[in-house]
């Protein structure tokens, strides 16, 4: 026999089917985070690759301006004072940067060195140290550089 609806048997059903509905759309909700999450992590990787194929791109073409070896000299001056530079990082109790540092590659280095907006000023503190000849062969590859993004901008628009 079916049993007489009453506003509590109503009301207990309407409130199992929005319990049921809630819950649904909350497995929904999750399930759609964890793919976001597992997006995300695969963006930032597909980044990280993009990064050090970019990197070594701009090695090549650096190689390919300066020359195969003052492109080596360019490398092994930078290593030098990367060196320094950990040193220094170890001085003064920077572990971050001193990790950030050791894990660099030459060509990392390259990349962040002739990118830094302070060029200019962190050529005049490596140098202090450098030979004269150092410091001709380096202002000379350096000015390579330069007049070769001089001409990319020209040729840009």
């Amino acid at each position: 026999m079916l049993k007489e609806p009453t506003l509590k048997r109503v009301r207990k059903k309407l409130e199992e089917r929005t319990g049921e509905i809630k819950r649904e759309y909350e497995t929904k909700v999750k399930e759609l985070e964890e793919k976001i999450e597992q997006h995300k992590r695969e963006r930032d990787a597909r980044l990280v690759e993009a990064d050090k194929n970019f990197h070594k791109d701009f090695s090549i073409a650096v190689k390919w301006l300066v020359g195969e070896e003052d492109y080596s000299w360019l490398c092994e001056w930078l290593m030098k004072n990367r060196e320094k530079e950990i040193e220094e990082a170890k001085k003064k109790h920077e572990r971050k940067r001193l990790h950030e540092l050791k894990n660099l590659s030459a060509e990392d280095y390259l990349f962040y060195y002739l990118n830094n907006p302070e060029i200019e000023q962190q050529i005049k503190k490596d140098t202090k140290h450098s030979e004269p000849e150092e410091i001709k062969r380096l202002t000379f590859n350096l000015s390579k550089l330069k007049l070769e993004k001089i001409r990319e901008d020209r040729t840009r628009f």
